[in-house]
């Protein structure tokens, strides 16, 4: 492994195969014009050079976040730096004439996203969590502007566009970007909302329960990994975890009950959901708050998370996407290059009262039901 700046390159396990993962200053928090980054995968994938890298068997696909917007690659190393000078053609020269496709493109795509209960509720509990923030706007379901994006609005992005990362799995490090690079620098958040919002859509059996809690942000490495652990008692070991077993198992409250914890570079967000029947709504949201305000850790539960965690990475870094997935956090957000075994260390020493304090010191939450 080495890095230089925003640049990590570790050599991959897989012989003639390279996996980039490439982020944009253009996820939620780092756009000028709130959803343009919507507009331009589109613009994008318009383009000839999209096809050529399709025609000469390069995949790709693009993921808009919170922090960032992130293409990923898997090529042949044969082709990979043919195919890098096809992806800086693309992001400089998307299809600007067919903007309006673009924005209709987009539109349906948001429309379709705030259909569905689960990322619909996940976005208003958000807009009620980080007020005016930009993480209140969810990055495929908040309902942007689109109709006042213009063609300049286009060009101004473009000419605006900085790698936040680049993260190269290869069999040699002789992969650039010809970009220019720029770090990731946060927005502070001066206060956090609570409350709940209830959103009601025609035509759907099932609703959505979201509980928000603010947390840390993944730059705070010692509070971070300690919800990492709490999170996955609560709702992130699938069939063993707390919500689950409460929620689903002993009180046939919810179709499923889960939660998963977001430590993104302003701040960090603790989430609880559940899908249920209007009817028992009120019922599952108490057994979810006094299921994550039980402060009782067992040393039993602890371990079979913190094995649960470890096992994860070992898991994922077993192929050459999950190595960039796993290590891309580590230029974008400038951590430690040894920070996944300061975190398999520091959760391997973990005490139950440790996870207790976390969960004693929860705020209060943003809770959202759509459905």
């Amino acid at each position: 492994m080495s890095m230089v700046a925003n640049k990590l390159f570790i050599r991959s396990p897989v012989k003639d195969v390279a996996v980039l993962d490439i982020k944009l200053n253009l996820g939620s928090l780092q756009e000028a014009y709130p959803g343009i980054a919507n507009v331009l995968i589109p613009l994008w994938r318009m383009s000839n050079y999209a096809r050529e890298l399709e025609r000469i068997g390069v995949s790709f696909s693009f993921e808009k976040g919170f922090d960032a917007l992130t293409l990923r690659v898997k090529a042949r190393f044969s082709v990979v730096n043919k195919a890098v000078k096809l992806i800086e053609d693309m992001f400089l020269n998307p299809v600007i004439d067919r903007l309006s496709d673009a924005i209709r493109e987009a539109r349906t795509s948001i429309s379709i996203n705030r259909e569905d209960t689960s990322v619909r509720s996940v976005a208003e509990a958000l807009k009620v969590l980080f007020n005016d923030h930009p993480y209140s706007r969810h990055p495929i379901a908040y309902d942007y502007s689109f109709d006042g994006i213009t063609k300049d609005d286009i060009k101004r992005a473009v000419d605006a566009l900085k790698i936040l990362s680049l993260t190269v799995v290869a069999p040699e490090d002789m992969v650039d970007i010809n970009l220019p690079y720029a770090g990731y620098a946060k927005v502070p958040i001066s206060r956090f909302g609570s409350g709940n919002v209830d959103v009601r859509l025609e035509g759907k059996v099932q609703a959505t329960i979201t509980i928000a809690y603010p947390s840390y942000g993944i730059s705070n490495l010692e509070g971070s990994f300690r919800v990492t652990v709490m999170n996955t008692i609560l709702g992130g070991m699938g069939l063993i975890s707390r919500l689950y077993r409460e929620v689903r198992v002993k009180r046939g409250l919810a179709y499923y009950a889960y939660s998963m914890y977001w430590p993104l570079g302003s701040s960090g967000v603790l989430i609880a959901m559940a899908g249920v029947r209007r009817e028992v709504i009120k019922e599952t949201i108490d057994v979810m708050l006094g299921t994550i305000g039980n402060q009782v850790i067992s040393e039993e539960e602890l371990n079979m998370a913190i094995k649960n965690r470890i096992g994860r990475i070992k898991v994922t870094a077993e192929s050459p996407e999950g190595v960039a997935m796993l290590y891309s956090v580590i230029p974008t957000y400038g951590l430690p290059a040894d920070y996944y075994e300061k975190f398999i260390s520091y959760i391997s020493g973990l005490r139950p009262e440790d996870v207790s304090r976390e969960l004693r010191n929860l705020s209060k939450p943003a809770i959202a039901v759509v459905g």
